[in-house]
């Protein structure tokens, strides 16, 4: 399972980025994985922009594997809007993650309360601005509206649940299978 955010802009500067839920090689349980890839190009004509041309692009693309706690720290990050940062290495790679509350200004449609008319007004909007940065240069960054930090917030809940509920079902079939083990040996009375 993921969730995915793609936000391409007309200066080729946008990112994607994709939560997934994944399996750690060491433990086969469940793990978090954040993915992100810079954009491509974009096309004018359509107001698009495109990423898949930098999948096969390291510089341009970057995986992070999360542990429990590091999930802990976002979702509490999140609830609170409160700055997360953190540091990982592997093997050459240098990797500062970030997430940043922010009040971003945005243009929303309201209803004017004296004249009953819609208009255009500036607002402030309770964002967040999430970050990677590998060896000092290499930015890979996404803005998050309320809606998809909240979204982001409940899958990273859901990740930990299934962190926990893989643990646990392994402990228990070890401990049936311990059991088992011993009840063959006990001498029969």
């Amino acid at each position: 399972m993921s969730l995915s955010l793609y936000k391409p802009n007309a200066k080729n500067a946008g990112c994607g980025f994709s939560f997934q839920l994944g399996i750690n090689n060491k433990t086969q349980e469940s793990t978090l994985y954040v993915k992100a890839i810079k954009q491509h190009s974009w096309n004018e004509a359509k107001k698009q922009g495109y990423f898949q041309e930098n999948i096969g692009n390291p510089d341009k693309n970057i995986t992070i594997k999360f542990n429990e706690y590091e999930i802990g720290n976002l979702i509490y990050a999140i609830s609170t809007r409160q700055e997360y940062s953190t540091f990982h290495t592997f093997n050459e790679d240098k990797t500062s993650i970030k997430l940043t509350p922010w009040d971003k200004k945005a243009k929303r449609s309201l209803k004017n309360k004296e004249t009953g008319e819609w208009e255009e007004q500036w607002v402030t909007v309770k964002a967040y601005s999430f970050s990677l940065t590998r060896n000092g240069n290499q930015n890979f960054s996404i803005a998050l509206e309320p809606g998809e930090a909240v979204a982001i917030n409940e899958f990273l809940r859901f990740c930990l649940q299934r962190i926990y509920l893989d643990r646990t079902t392994k402990q228990i079939s070890e401990i049936k299978a311990k059991l088992s083990a011993n009840q063959d040996k006990e001498a029969p009375f």
